[in-house]
């Protein structure tokens, strides 16, 4: 076990896959550690999942899993307190007898973390609507007690018995990510809550950013056959919708062209004032490992840090550095020293509004580009190892210079005048009219458009019968476990 988490240290690796290693004198023979060696696609791969053996020292859970293909994977997860295991079987149990069987629809966004995405935007409309939803948020999210007041019994903290009570309930799961982000955390060996999910035949993905940023389709993001892959997706435009059509398995009635709510969001302050300037790299988990190289994810942050210190231009700006989620937790764990010495530098915040008061927004990748030109501001792609992130994605990024819409800088040393050159002007007619080809839904009515097709989708046939299954007990998922 301490092997295999000095290899997440040093790879980053979260899902290892396992293999039988036999050794020859001139050969080293590789088998893939499989139940069977005919083993094919199930459902219950998904399931499948030995019980978490606690790394205390390491503050870190280890299980084993099934994939797709029925290979063996060791998972590297972080520990969850046993009392949320107790919460989860007892809510359970009581949704079992629930009275009147009172069905919900479960908002949420990526790991339940945050506020301000799609799926509070949708949220709030149908609370509005007085519709029986629930939002589910971690409790230390700093606006929590705020939004609790505002909507009382609708929001309930992550891992919370009442969250557990009401998922067990769901009619339908809407989410900004994977709907697999609702579960006790990232990584887990859950099986009520996958049970629920793949009983669930209304999975609505509300995105959490345009899919015209990076090729996901070649990564496998919206693989059918994922047991829990979306059973519907919303989409910007006619183009985003075809490459949908084009790269997965959904069909035309399966793809919603509503428009990202929270774009709404953006259109409105389009002429708000804006004079920030926001700094955000997408996830490189290719270069986050036990190093920090020159040129590397978080070497480039600490070069633009740099930056704005030394020039005059900055001085009297606020000036955005903001982490990826993942990127953060892995500086705090990896390089603890170094995170201390640049916290005080990164962005704390909600990211939206960081983008909505920016005249200038920097990234590469990031689906953030597309919201915060939405918003009135320039984008600057920085796309100085584009072509080596190409290669770790595995296929050509979507967006490209022909229909990118806001300046290209494939130099750091070039980087600064292109800033300048932004914040002094407003978006150029030929970007907004590159911007306007992929996304078409920008009246600012696109939660209500959003709001009343899924509507039709719920109440177009009320009756599923994968929801009629038989009940599945607790020492059902014991035995699955053992």
């Amino acid at each position: 076990m301490k092997e295999i988490y000095q290899h997440y240290v040093k790879t980053s690796e979260i899902n290892t896959p396992i293999f039988i290693k036999l050794s020859h004198a001139d050969h080293n023979y590789w088998y893939n550690f499989k139940s069977d060696s005919n083993h094919k696609y199930d459902k219950n791969h998904y399931l499948y999942n030995t019980g978490s053996y606690r790394l205390g020292q390491m503050n870190s859970e280890l299980f084993i899993r099934k994939s797709i293909t029925g290979q063996y994977v060791i998972v590297l997860t972080s520990i969850m307190a046993k009392s949320i295991l107790i919460k989860e079987r007892f809510a359970y149990l009581i949704s079992l007898f629930s009275p009147n069987k009172k069905k919900y629809d479960i908002y949420f966004e990526k790991f339940s973390a945050g506020a301000s995405e799609s799926a509070f935007e949708l949220f709030k409309y149908a609370f509005k609507m007085g519709d029986s939803c629930v939002y589910i948020l971690e409790k230390d999210h700093p606006e929590f007690q705020n939004l609790k007041q505002q909507y009382g019994r609708a929001l309930v903290g992550k891992n919370s018995f009442l969250a557990f009570y009401h998922i067990f309930l769901a009619r339908s799961f809407q989410s900004s990510d994977l709907v697999g982000h609702i579960q006790r955390r990232l990584y887990d060996n859950d099986y009520l809550i996958k049970k629920k999910v793949l009983s669930t035949d209304k999975k609505i993905m509300l995105q959490h950013g345009p899919c015209m940023a990076t090729n996901v389709f070649e990564r496998g993001y919206f693989n059918r056959k994922v047991p829990i892959a979306p059973d519907y997706m919303l989409v910007n435009s006619n183009f985003e919708k075809n490459l949908f059509l084009k790269n997965t398995g959904y069909t035309d009635k399966e793809l919603m062209v509503t428009g990202l709510p929270n774009i709404d969001l953006y259109v409105k302050e389009q002429q708000s004032e804006k004079n920030q300037i926001t700094f955000m790299l997408t996830w490189r988990p290719w270069d986050l490992t036990g190093s920090i190289e020159v040129g590397s994810y978080l070497d480039r942050y600490f070069s633009f840090l740099e930056l704005i210190r030394e020039e005059k231009f900055y001085k009297d700006k606020k000036i955005n550095v903001i982490l990826h989620p993942k990127s953060r937790i892995i500086l705090q764990e990896q390089f603890p020293d170094i995170y201390e010495k640049y916290e005080e530098s990164f962005f704390e915040g909600d990211i939206k509004d960081a983008l909505l008061s920016s005249k200038v927004v920097i990234s590469d990748y990031s689906s953030i580009t597309f919201y915060a030109f939405a918003g009135g501001s320039n984008i600057i792609f920085y796309w100085e190892d584009k072509a080596l992130a190409e290669v770790e994605y595995g296929a050509p990024n979507i967006l490209q210079k022909e229909i990118a819409f806001g300046g290209i800088v494939e130099k750091f040393k070039d980087l600064h005048s292109e800033i300048v050159y932004s914040y002094n002007n407003p978006q150029s007619p030929f970007h907004i009219a590159q911007f306007s080809k992929l996304m078409e839904c920008t009246s600012g009515h696109n939660t209500k458009n959003t709001y009343e097709y899924i509507q039709n989708i719920i109440f177009e046939n009320e009756h599923n019968p994968l929801e009629e299954e038989s009940a599945f007990s607790i020492s059902e998922k014991q035995s699955s476990a053992s």
